[in-house]
Formats: structure tokens, C-alpha cells, sequence
């Protein structure tokens, strides 16, 4: 082959290659699930017509660490009272359906007590029956019920729940003898499963789990008189599929006055208090852990 032939061969196997195509095809899956927390309870206080339950915060684990969630619904969740889905009232104490509100004690006949009126408050809707008494009858603790109040919550991820006492307010004798949230003792339990007219948790675990849980030190509102870490989780709620309500846990509270912060452990309320009312908001916000 001649050296003309030999280029006309090498020209024509470059146009060739330089002319064939490879055809692509580019895909990309994604999915992605975020942290969320569901909480749900009432939507107002029963007194401006607050009904449950109904989910008002949609909270996202997005930002940092140590910083509260990110709700996707605006509005808050109003606390129901604990065994129930009733509506905390804005002026009432929270009876819930196991507890026994009796202002008098140790009566040896007779002091069949009714509670006509504001649950766990005593007023004049109230019935109360002639009663025997002796050395031990008393009407102290008896005459303040605790409030007893819950929230709902469902997970796929780890939580932390931090809280915050605000308008602390005291009237009467409460006022002049310098009541403040000091006096106003605070627990916190989580209740994995029940039924409270709609059944929770069939499907859930204890988010405390993997954490400390709820934090035992805080037990008075002095103590989240700032915000502070009441509830330390370690596991999201959910634990098998099933529907909202089944993956959720209860967190319930319970706030009792106590008269005398100096001794330890809760001290009933005496007569020799007089009258008045001791009231504060408390405020729970979900923390990304």
C-alpha cells in the first residue's frame, strides 16, 4: 500500500469515530423523612370554646441541636384535662377523673362532699353533707385540688422538651403573704398508652428511653421561671405502624400548691392562709435534641 493510500485509509477511521454516539439515560431517586414531632390536645381553653383533640403543632428537628423545633402550624396546643379530652379552663384548676376532691378530712360521720361547679374548685354550686368531728377532722389540703392536665405527643425521632413559667399572679391573702411560683410544686410522668375517649399509644414506646427522661429536679415553677429542660428524651414515640394516635404517648402534669417551700416535700394548704388565688401560664416547646 502506498503512503497515499495509507492516509486516505487513516481519514477515513477517524471520521468513523468521530461520528458515533452513546446514548445516556440519568436518573435519581430520592426520598427524605425529617425528624417530626406531632402534638396535639385542645385548641383553647373551655371557656372560649376550645375543643379537642386536634393537632396544633407539626414540629420539624431542623435546626441545631439545643434549639426548638421548627412548628409548621401556627397557634399552640392547649393542655387537656389529664383522662380526658375536656379542655383545661383559664380559671379552674384541672380535676382529673380518678381524683377525689373532698375539702374535709378525717370527719368520723357523714361530709359526703358533691362537686356541683368548677371541677376541683370549691364554689357555691357545691354540695357538702353535715359531718362528725374529733381531734383529727381537718379542712386544709383538702380545700385546694392539684391540676392535673396532659398533651400528646408522636415522634419518628428523639425529642426534648423544654418549659417556661410566665404570669405568675397572686390575689388576697396569697398576694400579701408573698405566694409566688416558688409555691406552686410541679411533676411530670409520661403515660406510654391509655384511652381517653380516643385510645393512644397501641403502636408507641417510651420516648424516655435512651435519655434521662423527665427531669426530677425541676419540681417547682421557680425552677422554669427561665426556660429550662423538663423532659430529656432518648427514642421516638413510634414503635410499630399504626395510625397518629396510636403511635402517641400522654405527658402528663401535675402542679399542687404548696404552703410551706421550707420544709420538704408538699405542704397542703391551712386555713390559717385565708383566701386567694396563686395562677401561671406554663409554656412546653419541643427541642431538637
Amino acid at each position: 500500500m502506498s503512503f497515499k493510500k495509507i492516509a486516505l485509509a487513516g481519514s477515513v477511521a477517524a471520521t468513523l469515530m468521530a461520528t458515533t454516539a452513546y446514548a445516556s439515560v440519568i436518573d435519581r431517586p430520592f426520598f427524605q423523612v425529617l425528624g417530626v414531632v406531632v402534638v396535639w390536645g385542645g385548641t383553647d381553653f373551655d371557656e372560649n370554646a376550645g375543643t379537642a383533640p386536634v393537632v396544633s403543632d407539626f414540629v420539624l428537628l431542623t435546626p441545631a441541636s439545643g434549639t426548638a423545633g421548627a412548628d409548621l402550624i401556627s397557634g399552640d396546643v392547649y393542655s387537656v384535662v389529664t383522662g380526658s379530652l375536656d379542655p383545661i379552663s383559664d380559671s379552674g384548676t384541672a380535676a382529673d377523673g380518678t381524683a377525689v376532691f373532698d375539702p374535709v378530712t378525717g370527719e368520723t360521720t357523714g361530709g359526703t362532699f358533691t362537686d356541683g361547679g368548677t371541677a376541683g374548685v370549691l364554689d357555691a354550686a357545691d354540695t357538702l353533707t353535715a359531718f362528725g368531728i374529733d381531734a383529727a377532722t381537718d379542712i386544709s389540703g383538702g380545700l385546694v385540688g392539684s391540676h392535673n392536665s396532659s398533651f400528646y405527643v408522636a415522634s419518628n425521632a428523639a425529642f426534648d422538651i423544654f418549659a417556661q413559667s410566665s404570669n405568675v399572679v397572686a390575689t388576697g391573702d396569697f398576694l400579701t403573704d408573698g405566694l409566688d411560683d416558688s409555691n406552686i410544686s410541679f411533676a411530670m410522668a409520661v403515660t406510654p398508652s391509655g384511652d381517653d375517649g380516643l385510645a393512644f399509644g397501641a403502636s408507641a414506646q417510651d420516648p424516655s428511653t435512651g435519655g434521662t427522661g423527665v427531669v426530677t429536679t425541676i419540681d417547682s415553677l421557680d425552677d422554669i421561671s427561665t426556660q429550662a429542660k423538663v423532659f430529656d428524651g432518648g427514642r421516638k414515640t413510634a414503635a410499630t405502624p399504626g395510625a397518629l394516635a396510636a403511635q402517641s404517648v400522654r405527658f402528663d402534669s401535675v402542679y399542687t400548691l404548696d404552703s410551706d417551700t421550707a420544709t420538704a416535700g408538699t405542704q397542703g394548704y391551712d386555713l390559717s392562709m385565708g383566701v386567694g388565688t396563686l395562677q401561671a401560664d406554663v409554656t412546653y416547646t419541643v427541642f431538637v435534641p
